[in-house]
């Protein structure tokens, strides 16, 4: 009788493997859909941001920017002074996802109460190779974390919440961790007055560097239908990088 136990239990046992082996992910495109969708839903927007900057060596005080986007390719940034912005401005981790790329979903986790996918991909940040992972939330596409691995050596850590508005959910925060090697000539390209060149290259040692770069956001507006001659005239001391 025992055995006859122990024989159904094993059974059981490995029928649950089974299905638990036999678990299917979305295919890439399906995934590419759920990551875009959200976003796809922009027309434009415009939305009041405040940046922090903590990098050895490069010295920009916390700024308030105002960022104006229209689809498909519209930006502009209003601020006081210096400060740096990304080229495509501030928009989602996850716009490269309209490119031709290769994901790879490696497995699925349950963190603080969401189902999220872990996804891979094999690309270039910052012009050196490297694998891109990040935790897709499998409701909304949202991109909770990334993190960048270059040689062995973890380089980027980004995180990002979120909330809705007008249905439509956009970050509210994004906090970014960075390590770079003291020779990574793509960080001098932050600074191009030659005052902060000169300060950045007098810190440079022999040992690693650790930034940081963090991002609020609030009093979003979504979908207002801004018209063309907003985007006109570009603001002279935000640096687009």
């Amino acid at each position: 009788m025992n055995h006859t136990y122990k024989s159904i239990a094993i059974i059981i046992m490995l029928c649950l493997s089974a299905g638990l082996s036999a678990q299917t992910y979305p295919s890439q495109k399906e995934l590419q859909d759920l990551m875009l969708s959200n976003w796809e839903r922009i027309e434009d927007y415009e939305v009041d941001i405040k940046l922090d900057l903590d990098i050895p060596g490069f010295r920009m005080p916390s700024r308030k920017i105002h960022y104006m986007y229209k689809s498909p390719d519209m930006s502009k940034v209003e601020v006081k002074g210096f400060a740096i912005v990304p080229k495509q401005g501030i928009q989602p981790f996850f716009t490269f996802l309209r490119d031709s790329v290769s994901l790879k979903i490696v497995n699925d986790s349950l963190i603080k109460g969401e189902a999220l996918f872990e996804v891979t991909l094999e690309d270039t940040f910052m012009n050196e190779p490297g694998i891109i992972s990040f935790f897709v939330n499998q409701k909304t596409g949202n991109i909770a974390e990334a993190w960048v691995v270059h040689d062995g050596q973890e380089f980027f850590r980004l995180y990002s919440e979120y909330d809705q508005v007008d249905g439509i959910f956009l970050p509210t925060s994004t906090s970014i961790k960075m390590t770079f090697p003291p020779d990574f000539k793509n960080l001098q390209r932050l600074g191009k007055k030659p005052t902060d060149m000169r300060d950045f290259e007098a810190s440079l040692t022999d040992e690693w560097l650790n930034g940081s770069i963090t991002i609020q956001f609030k009093n979003y507006k979504v979908n207002r239908g801004i018209p063309d001659y907003k985007f006109e005239d570009e603001t002279e001391d935000a640096i687009q990088d």
